[in-house]
């Protein structure tokens, strides 16, 4: 057998160890082992919108308990935070990682402060707007009304996030025994 195969057997096995329990009637939070993932922001310099990126932050750590968006500093932060008069926008550099602004412009039309950081917040975990014009749709960004208060993602949205944050535990681990094998020492 190759080491490939083997790897593959055993993450398989070690998978359904992890798996079983859940299978027999153990409490979920036993059977369940989510791997969180730990993404820095630093809004040390959004200035009046520090809460409203708090808030953002906050409706992204409840609706994708697989990662969570955490205050830092320095080069702990993957996600840098300004303030400017502009329009709000978001620089990506990979998931969990850029720079966004929280632009006055928006607010001064009656966009929701809180709302504006958590879609910005979305970009960073790698969503596209959708401009679909939904109050329930976090993605929708200006072209929702301005009385939306909405920061909680849709759950295709957070779906859409679980998925661009790279699974779970077994799948993660299935993914690390098939490059395993690529690789050159």
């Amino acid at each position: 057998m190759s080491f490939r195969k083997a790897a593959m057997t055993l993450v398989a096995a070690l998978g359904m160890a992890v798996m079983t329990p859940a299978l027999v009637g153990a409490p979920a939070s036993s059977a369940t082992s989510v791997q969180v993932r730990t993404i820095y922001y630093d809004a040390s310099q959004a200035q009046e919108f520090k809460a409203a990126v708090t808030e953002g932050a906050e409706a992204w750590n409840k609706a994708v308990p697989e990662i969570q968006l955490k205050p830092g500093t320095g080069s702990q932060a993957t996600v840098k935070v300004l303030a400017d008069d502009g329009w709000p926008r978001t620089y990506p550099g990979g998931f969990g990682r850029g720079t966004f602004y929280m632009g006055r412009e928006a607010v001064n039309e009656g966009f929701y402060p809180p709302r504006i950081a958590a879609h910005e917040l979305g970009h960073i975990l790698g969503l596209p707007d959708n401009r679909n014009g939904r109050c329930d749709y976090l993605m929708s960004g200006h072209s929702s009304p301005t009385s939306c208060k909405t920061t909680a993602p849709h759950s295709t949205e957070a779906a859409q996030v679980k998925r661009n944050a790279g699974g779970g535990l077994v799948a993660d681990s299935i993914r690390q025994a098939e490059l395993a094998g690529t690789f050159v020492h």
